[in-house]
């Protein structure tokens, strides 16, 4: 599969040859073996299925761009991986998404940031994508596992081959309800070239993304330049102004990218460009165009964000039934969830749906209300 990628095959041709392969393995091997079958043949078909078992065990699938379950931000990338192999929840994939991303080696500080926001975005039901790296990387995964919230790790590296191999626990936590995925065969190592391909998917995936710490010449700026090529909203968490740490991301903010201290900031930057009339008790502050060349803002990463992030089931009684709810008083989470009789994820992804269509708010004493504007 790996040579058929490199050569420019096809997503039908590739899925086309490896059924081919699969029905064949398993019509000529019924009790005596190969008689007749070519040397060569034999070897690839070993191979074939080799990685069929190799899959299984990993409890992962091959997802082409063709399949209907591939992710439409992503497919709309001229870019995009022709074949994703993904371990986990295919529908985590088109999850509403933000990115975050910054330093392995980060501060303290930056660490505690990363899952404080990693913690928050995932609370409100949107997947927290990163590149399951050291430092930044881990922690935003880990914030949003600790609410039971859907994360992704897009790797540089084969679905067999974690890295860095410290994060294998991290990995199996993070493929029960989020994904981890790669466009890379099976057995591939980690290689320096293959880290800046991986950050257009992670980027790709997403609405926007954060950046948490960044030196001057951190990898974490590429998937920066991804973002802003495929038109994504770009935040930045300012950071100290000592020292070569928050060099990086600091310089991102006087290029123009948006200053955030938390979930709410996200949320309200993403609200503001669905609407141009946004509810009375808080207005989002969509700020000035940027003169600068290099980062812009665009609302069409929203574009099917309605359709993406209704849950299971009816969404459209689930959302009246949390707006009968908070039509009478205001509610918080805890509060919805014995109301409206629906588990945290879903009412969370329920409550990102209507916050983005700006129909309730969260106020910052956690409590949600309907706007009447």
């Amino acid at each position: 599969m790996g040579r058929a990628l490199r050569a420019g095959a096809t997503p039908d041709r590739i899925l086309g040859l490896f059924e081919e392969q699969l029905d064949f393995v398993d019509s000529s091997f019924p009790a005596g073996g190969g008689a007749g079958i070519r040397p060569a043949e034999s070897a690839d078909m070993r191979a074939v299925d080799r990685d069929r078992r190799r899959l299984a065990a990993l409890d992962a699938r091959i997802l082409p761009m063709v399949d209907g379950s591939y992710p439409e931000r992503l497919a709309a990338l001229l870019d995009a991986p022709p074949v994703l192999l993904v371990r986990g929840s295919v529908r985590a994939l088109t999850t509403p998404a933000v990115a975050i991303v910054g330093a392995r080696a980060a501060t303290r500080t930056a660490r505690r940031q990363a899952r404080r926001l990693g913690r928050e975005l995932a609370a409100r039901g949107f997947a927290i994508v990163s590149g399951l790296a050291r430092g930044i990387d881990a922690e935003a995964h880990r914030g949003a596992l600790e609410v039971g919230g859907r994360t992704i790790g897009v790797l540089a590296c084969g679905l067999d081959r974690i890295y860095p191999p410290e994060h294998r626990d991290l990995a199996d936590e993070i493929s029960i309800d989020g994904a981890l995925i790669c466009e890379v065969p099976l057995g591939t190592a980690p290689r320096r070239e293959l880290f800046p391909l991986r950050n257009r998917i992670i980027s790709g995936l997403s609405l926007g993304v954060i950046v948490v710490e960044a030196r001057r010449r951190s990898g974490s700026l590429i998937t920066v330049r991804h973002a802003l090529n495929q038109g994504r909203e770009v935040w930045v968490v300012p950071g100290a102004i000592e020292g070569p740490f928050a060099e990086g991301s600091n310089q991102l903010l006087r290029e123009g990218a948006r200053a955030i201290r938390n979930a709410a900031d996200v949320v309200e930057d993403l609200a503001g460009m669905r609407s141009s009339e946004p509810c009375p008790p808080v207005v989002p502050d969509a700020g000035p165009t940027t003169d600068s060349k290099h980062l812009t803002r665009s609302g069409e990463a929203l574009q099917n964000v309605r359709n993406e992030s209704a849950p299971e089931g009816s969404a459209d009684s689930i959302e009246q039934r949390i707006l009968a709810v908070l039509g009478t008083e205001a509610a918080t989470r805890d509060d919805l969830i014995e109301r409206v009789e629906l588990d945290p994820g879903r009412l969370a992804r329920a409550l990102l749906e209507l916050e983005l269509a700006g129909r309730i708010i969260e106020e910052r004493d956690g409590r949600f209300h309907v706007c009447w504007g």
